[in-house]
């Protein structure tokens, strides 16, 4: 048995094609389909074979277009919740409906039986995203969740509303109340910028 630990294994190469050139790796994870899940101050980059080119053409090294999948962000300040259970991370992201109204996309659920430090590095980014949530009724009887978020990168906070109802998200007056509470949340709050 050997006293030092053992070695992360290195990023994969066709992972760094995904990020900026200024963009650095916090970490990641391999998931047991052998997905790739890569944190960075961005947001967490996840595999995304769909977007990937026809597994059946070549690159100029005789590489298959399968074997450098493409990947997908999931911006931090757009992670509504991420769930870890067992070896699993589910994350709940959401996608602009209208200016400033957010819709939930399904739950991603991620199996990673080796996740690293990638639940501790999810949860501080994610807390240190938010400056601002608060829940309120709606006169329709729903509620929606204003959230106020930093921006890697950014001054100020990203305001927008999820709505708990998906229905709400597509009702105009459901959509103009949630938008005077925001006007009203945003200007009673200010946050520093993300790094």
């Amino acid at each position: 048995m050997s006293i030092w630990p053992r070695r992360r294994p290195a990023l994969p190469a066709y992972a760094r094609a995904w990020l900026s050139p200024e963009e650095r790796v916090l970490t990641f994870a391999s998931t047991s389909g052998g997905d790739l899940v890569v944190a960075t101050p961005r947001g967490l980059w996840i595999t995304d074979r769909r977007q990937a080119p026809a597994a059946t053409s070549n690159d100029a090294d005789g590489v298959s277009a399968a074997e450098h999948p493409a990947g997908t962000l999931l911006s931090w300040e757009f992670i509504v919740t991420a769930k870890w259970s067992g070896n699993s991370l589910s994350v709940v992201s959401a996608e602009q409906a209208a200016p400033q109204i957010m819709r939930r996309l399904p739950a991603r659920t991620l199996a990673l039986p080796e996740p690293a430090d990638l639940p501790r590095v999810v949860r501080q980014r994610i807390e240190r995203s938010v400056a601002a949530s608060h829940r309120r009724p709606l006169r329709s009887g729903g509620s929606v969740l204003l959230v106020g978020r930093r921006v890697s990168g950014s001054y100020g906070l990203l305001w927008y509303a999820v709505f708990d109802r998906e229905a709400d998200v597509d009702d105009q007056h459901a959509r103009e109340e949630a938008a005077l509470m925001l006007e009203s949340a945003s200007a009673s709050t200010a946050g520093p910028e993300a790094d």
